[in-house]
This record gives C-alpha cells, structure tokens and sequence, in this order.
C-alpha cells in the first residue's frame, strides 16, 4: 500500500508549521495552568474558612443571645408566677394601702411578661430555643384576665371587670387552647374547663348572655371529651358546674319579658345616669356586705341570684371620665352562708374603714330566726347564719328539720385562686368566683366572698375570689383569702346576750331565769348596735325581717332599716327559688311589676313606655320624699347618696306596688322600713294615677285594684289618646281624597 501516503505527507509545509505551533500553545497553557490551580485552591479555601468561621461565630452569639432571652423570659414566668400565687396571701379584709401596692407590681411583671413573649414569640416557639406552646400563651393571657377580675373584686370599679373580658375573649377567639385535648393530658383539660368557667361568671356580671349560651354548650362538649377520654374522679362536680351555671342562667331568664322577636326585653342592671343634686350635708356609701344564706336559693359557683342582683345595683356603668370627675363604687364584700364569727369579722373590717361622712350597708338575704318564748331585748329575733354544730333543741327545734346542720359546698367555678389557695371574692364587690373548679369541700361555716378578692370559695384551700375586685374559681379571684372553718362556740349559759353587745349585761340577763337564750348561731338586732356608731344602712331580706324594727339607734347616728315582705301570697311563693321578690324590686323595680303581673311577653315598644313611666314614678317619689318635712333626718341624709337613693325610692314603688295588688292583702305581705316612711307617701294620688298608667300600656289592670280617680283619669286619658289617634286618620284620610 505504497501508493497511499500518510497526511502529513500531502500537507504543505505552511500546514505543518501551524499545526506545531497550535501543539506549543497547548502545552504553554497546560503548564500554565498546572502552576498556578494550587495558588487559587488555597485562596477561594482561605475565604471559605472565614466565611464558616464567621457564620459560626454568628450561631454562636445567636445562640448565645436567643438563651439569654429564654433565660429572662423564664425568669419573668416564674417571677409573675410567684406574685400571682401570692395573691391567696393578701388580707381579705383592710385599707387598700395593704393590697394595691402588690397589684401594682403583679400587673407590672404581667405586662412585661406578656410585651416581652409578643416581641420574641418566633425565637421562644422553636424547639430548639424553648418551644413556647400556644397553650402556654393563652394561660399567661388568662392569668392576666384573672388579675384584672381580682382587681375589679377588690375595687368595685367595672372598667377592670371589662378588661378582664377582653383578655379571655381574645384567648376565646384565637383558640389558644384549641389543641389541648390531643395531648391527652387531664390536667391541661382542667385548665381549659377553668378558662370556660371564669370566662362564663365575667360574661354573666357583664350580662352578656348570648355569650354565656354559647360558653355553657361549648363547655358541655369539653366535658363529655374530658369524662370519656380520662374518666375522671372529678366527672360529677364538673356535671355540678353545668347544672349550676344552667340552672342559674334559666332562672334569670325566666323574669325578663320577651318581645315579638323572641328575645329578652333590654335590661339596665347598673346604675348609668347620674341624679340631680340634693340638699343636705353629703354622705357616701363606702362599704357594702352582701350576704347570701338562704338554703334552698339557686346559686352559681358562690354567687345566689339575690347576692348577683345586689351586686351590680351598686355599681356604676363604666364612664371614661378624668379620675377628678368619677364617683367610686362602694366596695364589696360577698359572703355566702358565713357563720355568725366570720360575719362579725367581715362588719368589723368594714366598720373599721368606714371613713368620716360614710356609710356602711349590710344585705342580709337569709332564713329568718325566731322564738316562740320570750327573749332579752335586742334578741327576739333575727337571720340564721351557717352553724357548725347541731343546734340545741331548745333553741332551734322548729328548724333543725328544714335546715341541715353541716354544710356540704363544691369550690366555686368562678373561685381560682393562683395557686390553690383561698381567694376572697363577682363579686362585686364582689367575691371569689372560680378557682377551684370541682373541688368538692366539706365545710362547716359556708364560703365568704370577699367583694375583695373574688368570689369565695368554701371549705380550707378554696380557690375563690367575686366583689370590689378579684377573681376566683369559675371567674377569678381578686383577693384571695377566703376565710373558712371558723365556727361560733357556744357561750355558757346567761352570758349569750350581752356576748354580742346590746342586750343589758350578763348578770342582769342571768337574772332572767324566765327568758330564754337566744341561738348562738343567729344575727339579732343587739349584735348590730356596737356599729351603729357610724352611719349604716341595712336591708333586711328575710321571712322574720321585722325582728330588726325595734332596732335602736343609741348614738344618734344616721340609721335605716329596709324589711322585706315576712309574707308572700301563694302565687309568688313558688317563685322563692329565682330569687327574692324583694331584691328584685331593688334592683329592677320593672321587673318586680311584671313578676307580680305574670308578664311573660312584652313587645320592646311597649317595655320602652314601661322603663320611662318606672323612671317618671321614681323621679316623683325622690322629690316628694326630699321636699316631706316629716321624713326623718337619717333617711334625708341617705339619700345624698346616688346607690341608697336608689334603694329607698325603689322601697317606696315596690311598697305601692305591692299596696294596690289585689293579691298583697295582709299587712305582712308589704315592706316596711326603720324610721317609718310617712303614709302619704304610699298614697300619693300623683304616684298611684302613674301606676295606673304603667297598668294599663302593660295592660295588666285586672291586677290591681286602683281607686276611682286613677283609673278615671287613666280612662280619660286613653280615650283622649283614641280619639286624637282617630281624628289624625281621618284628616289623613281627607287629605288623601283631596290628592
């Protein structure tokens, strides 16, 4: 194969020398490149070595400074922790210089608990830092309710009450414990359930009933979940708290008209006006003791619908105004079935308070005490309170019967006291509301609400807290301390009496062989005479109110005694349940009308008419009590206070009311009051012709039995009223012919 020649032979010589010379740039550049690749590996690796150093050092300081945030945000925790436990620790009772300052630094931590987990919530939600659950942000934001409420107990001021609700409403609304039934864990159950039950007993003082409803049906279905996944030994106090705050909401219902749309009439159950001027030296109601004893009352945590009523009669709706130009509410203390020692205790606190130019009020609604023999003066009769022992047959045999002597109670739902202790009290004033949700206690004296601290709890180690402001079980307590296990001990024989300072002394009493000894375990007139050397005010709801009457008034004190009906027809009588009808009218004269006059249904228009004559009748009877010369002094000077104002007017109304019902015959069956009223009040042609009017736009005429006068001019008027109406149709009716 000679012939064929190789390439490079047929290549020119110009060919060959370029193709070596491309030979040469390539190994140039090869070279090249060997030398200089180990000085570029080291720079592009010396870079990347600072970078990773840098970027580790960054970690480390991020992870440096994110613990240092963990650090101080559990310090905050425990720290605000620490001071909401130690709430329990307060004294339910004493000037609020002994209290607030430690509210103060308790809110203080709070706020910075709670700015401080909004700024870093992204750094405390990663595991790696500290994994802040959403359920732990929604207690510290229901702790804080629960400070507010607390607040409110303590200070009767509803503004804080309103803030309470707006935390647990955004803990409602953004679901913060939503999650908490995966983790199978009762006790974060339990937590919940409590956030239901305080978040209920807020929304109930606020009268947000829709919002109860709903609250009530959700908490159903907690506690089904809760009883079939863990089935707890708690499951019947949780079904109690159902039925309880059921029962209560059902009951209050019950009272309240309803209109063409099926919904209740609106209702004003605080004070929202303000009143004209009166003449007079001022006086101001600076304490309240709310008393609740009455064994068969429906309840709620420890809150009866009598002690709710009153609460919020003396309280004011929340005004925005300068602190200069607010009017404070009276602070509160709530006790529910107290014993007689706890009771002094709780009148000696507010006594002790009572400042110069104020006024102390005492509500007692409890079973009636009284004797078939005679009895030193002072002690003929008076109210039952809780009792430890039996009572002696001598004394209480007509009672021992009807009236248990233990006292069995579950820890109020609205009683949650930090911590598990004992909170004072809605409750108003308030009391314990809510700590300790089921808990069930033995105790022997009854709770105290301490409108304080909460709404009280019962038995040693409740969890309480409903009045001037503090939240407890089912809402929260404000001050918690509720004070429990005391008893009354007997007293030797012929030294009872005097025992409670009025009745003569103890060797005069023991010369009385003849009379008889009254019960250690009753509140008589005699034990309220060393108080009155201050201005008080007491109102007397009871089946044997009249044994406070006689009454005296030893140092010439303002003094005033409102007793409720010791009788009630039978058709009022099955009514006892959902409340007195006498604190009824106090609280919401309208109510105490319709109640009478079975009004069931009521279109608004009409309840509108209704609310504007009650407010006309109470408007007119303030002035003619005011401008009466035989009216005593003492009432005069009550009524330069807006709340007593407010009491004794409505007395009045409910005393005309009840006057010209053809039920109310026996005298018993009225109201009476210690300086007596002037009769001419209850017979004021101007007030009854006014009732005469409110009769007839509810159109329950057939009811009463009005004189002649009222119904006549009541008669004229609605004919008057018909014949305008019909006068205007028929010039309508001309007018539009002539269009």
């Amino acid at each position: 194969m000679e012939q064929q020649k190789r390439p490079t032979e047929n290549m020119s010589q110009a060919e060959l020398s370029k193709m070596k010379s491309i030979d040469s740039l390539q190994t140039t550049f090869s070279n090249t490149a060997s030398t200089t690749t180990p000085s570029g590996a080291n720079t592009t690796l010396n870079a990347a070595g600072e970078v990773a150093t840098a970027l580790v050092s960054e970690n480390e300081e991020q992870t440096i400074h994110n613990q240092k945030l963990v650090e101080e945000f559990q310090y905050l925790l425990e720290k605000s922790q620490s001071l909401f436990s130690g709430l329990r620790d307060l004294p339910p009772t004493g000037s609020h210089r002994q209290w607030r300052p430690y509210f103060e630094k308790t809110f203080e931590v709070y706020t910075k608990l709670w700015k401080f987990q909004q700024t870093h919530r992204h750094i405390l939600e990663d595991k790696v830092n500290y994994g802040l659950k959403r359920w732990e942000v929604g207690e510290i934001a229901s702790k804080i309710g629960q400070l507010y409420y607390h607040y409110y107990l303590r200070t009767s001021e509803t503004t804080y009450l309103h803030e309470a609700y707006v935390f647990y409403e955004a803990i409602h609304d953004r679901q913060y414990f939503k999650d908490i039934l995966e983790g199978k864990n009762s006790a974060l159950m339990i937590k919940k359930m409590r956030f239901y039950a305080r978040f209920i007993i807020v929304c109930l003082l606020l009268n947000k009933n829709g919002n109860v409803q709903k609250l009530i049906s959700e908490l159903e279905v907690l506690t089904e979940e809760y009883v079939k996944t863990f089935k707890p030994p708690d499951a019947k106090e949780w079904q109690m708290v159902l039925e309880e705050v059921s029962t209560f909401t059902e009951a209050e219902k019950k009272l309240i008209p309803i209109n063409l749309d099926k919904t209740p009439d609106k209702i004003e159950h605080r004070l929202s006006h303000t009143i004209e001027e009166r003449p007079g030296e001022k006086l101001r109601l600076q304490e309240a003791i709310l008393v609740g004893s009455y064994q068969k009352q429906i309840k709620f945590s420890e809150l009866t619908l009598d002690m709710y009523r009153m609460l919020q009669s003396l309280e004011r709706e929340p005004v925005f105004l300068p602190d200069k130009t607010k009017r404070p509410n009276p602070h509160k203390y709530l006790l529910h079935r107290p014993s007689l020692s706890q009771l002094l205790v709780y009148i000696s606190a507010a006594f002790k308070d009572t400042s110069d130019h104020s006024a102390l009020l005492l509500y007692m609604s409890a079973d009636g005490c009284g004797y078939a023999e005679q009895m030193p003066p002072g002690f003929d009769g008076g109210v039952k309170t809780s009792q430890r022992h039996k009572v002696d047959a001598r004394n209480y045999s007509s009672n021992v019967a009807s009236h248990p002597q233990g006292l069995t109670t579950t820890t109020p739902v609205s009683n949650i006291a930090p911590g598990g202790g004992s909170a004072n009290a809605i409750t108003a004033g308030t009391g314990t509301l809510i700590n300790n949700i089921p808990a069930t206690a033995t105790n022997t004296t009854g709770s105290v609400h301490n409108a304080n601290s909460g709404i009280i709890g019962s038995g040693a180690g409740a969890i309480t807290g409903v009045s001037s402001v503090a939240p407890s079980s089912v809402a929260m307590a404000a001050a918690p301390s509720t004070v429990t296990g005391s008893t009354t001990s007997a007293i030797p024989s012929g030294t009872t009496a005097s025992a409670a300072g009025g009745g003569g002394t103890m060797s005069t009493i023991a010369k009385h062989t003849e009379v008889s000894i009254p019960s250690v375990h009753c509140l008589h007139p005699a034990d309220l005479v060393p108080f009155t050397r201050k201005p008080m005010f007491l109102i007397i709801d009871s089946d044997h109110s009249t044994g406070f009457k006689t009454m005296p008034n030893i140092f010439d004190q303002p003094l005033m005694c409102l007793m409720s009906p010791e009788e009630y027809p039978s058709s009022v009588q099955d009514k006892s349940e959902i409340g007195s009808l006498f604190t009824l009218f106090l609280h919401t004269p309208l109510l105490g009308f319709c109640s009478v006059s079975d009004i069931g249904n009521l279109d608004q228009q009409k309840w509108d008419e209704c609310v504007q004559k009650v407010s006309v009748m109470e408007n007119r009877i303030g002035q003619l009590l005011l401008a009466d010369v035989t009216v005593d002094r003492s009432i005069k000077r009550f009524m330069t206070d807006d709340f007593l104002y407010y009491f004794i007017v409505r007395f009045v109304l409910c005393g005309i009311i009840l006057r010209y019902h053809s039920s109310f015959k026996d005298e018993k069956s009225f109201p009476t009051s210690a300086p007596n009223l002037p009769e001419s009040i209850y017979v004021s042609s101007e007030i009854v012709t006014l009732l005469a009017d409110l009769t007839r736009i509810a159109d329950v005429g057939t009811y009463f039995s009005l004189p002649a006068y009222a119904t006549t001019v009541d008669m004229i008027s609605s004919t008057s009223t018909t014949t305008n109406h019909t006068t205007n149709n028929d010039n309508n009716s001309s007018a539009m012919e002539i269009i």
